[in-house]
């Protein structure tokens, strides 16, 4: 059966033009112009976006027990996050390694991420969330010589899917389809076997495919699918997340690696383990509350509640 489409965000911006200009924008102007366009473009931003403003101070309330006026804050904060973070991404799809920004925890990275994925080369499932730079983490999987494959919704825009998948070529990222559920885990257990990392963000749930879990002390829907891919590949799930610090570099923050107990039923199990990694994210968002980018009401969209 094929997931159901949806739009997480209201906006338009998603489009082959903005797109392209982001890509060329990020490439060829110096960082200077660029952050002096983050400010411009999200000061305007957030005095203009008050709705969205509202709903993201709202996550920040019911998250962290925020004062309302400490959430607005955050909330303002986030948008200059979320401009930098931007630039950074499409510096990463560039495939120019000089324009790559520098990571700060590699030894760490290469210790824990050959500990998942342990003997005989197999793989395992990296599962993250919106929380921090996504592409960091194939930037940091190339450099210790490992092959990221990502799983994921194609674009609604078919151009800007065409773009998406070029640009992943060239960087040798696999990109993995969701479709039928039979037809995308034989595709993950192939590259699980080929021993290449396969990554999903698992924050998002969608009505076909959710487990409740806790996330800040509320019933939250997290994505089900990677505790039974993880089942079905026999391989672990490795949560992490990279978030930018204040020079500009990159650090991991990682979970403990979870394997499927055979023992458990599927539905017990997937409870189980989802629920880790709701609180591995749970503790990435504590610790960089403006690089949790969720610009919609968290608890407010039917994708999220648990009811």
């Amino acid at each position: 059966m094929e997931r159901g489409r949806r739009k997480w965000v209201s906006h338009n911006l998603s489009n082959a033009i903005v797109y392209g200009g982001l890509f060329h924008g990020a490439v060829r102007l110096p960082m200077p112009v660029l952050l002096a366009i983050n400010a411009v473009g999200n000061s305007i931003a957030v005095t203009t976006l008050r709705s969205t403003i509202a709903d993201i101070a709202d996550n920040f309330g019911k998250a962290l027990g925020a004062s309302p006026r400490e959430a607005r804050r955050l909330a303002r904060a986030q948008f200059f996050s979320y401009g930098r973070a931007t630039i950074d991404v499409w510096r990463c799809r560039s495939g120019r390694p000089e324009l790559f920004p520098a990571i700060s925890s590699r030894e760490e990275d290469r210790a824990t991420l050959y500990r998942a994925r342990g003997e005989g080369g197999r793989g395992f499932l990296l599962v993250s969330a919106h929380v921090g730079n996504w592409e960091m983490g194939a930037v940091a999987l190339r450099s210790h010589g490992l092959v990221p494959a990502v799983l994921g919704q194609p674009e609604l825009d078919p151009d800007v899917q065409r773009m998406r998948r070029s640009i992943r070529d060239q960087l040798g990222v696999e990109s993995i389809d969701v479709g039928s559920s039979m037809a995308t885990a034989l595709r993950v257990r192939t590259a699980v076997e080929r021993g290449s990392v396969v990554a999903l963000v698992a924050d998002r749930a969608y009505e076909d495919d959710h487990v409740v879990v806790s996330f800040f002390g509320r019933p939250t829907r997290f994505l089900r699918s990677p505790a039974l891919l993880a089942r079905f590949c026999g391989c672990p799930i490795l949560p992490g997340v990279y978030v930018r610090n204040p020079d500009g570099s990159y650090r991991s923050l990682w979970g403990e690696p979870l394997m499927a107990d055979l023992s458990l039923d599927p539905d017990r199990d997937a409870a189980r383990l989802m629920g880790s990694v709701a609180a591995f994210v749970e503790r990435a968002v504590r610790e960089t509350p403006t690089q949790w980018y969720n610009f919609y009401r968290y608890w407010g969209e039917a994708g999220n509640r648990a009811g």
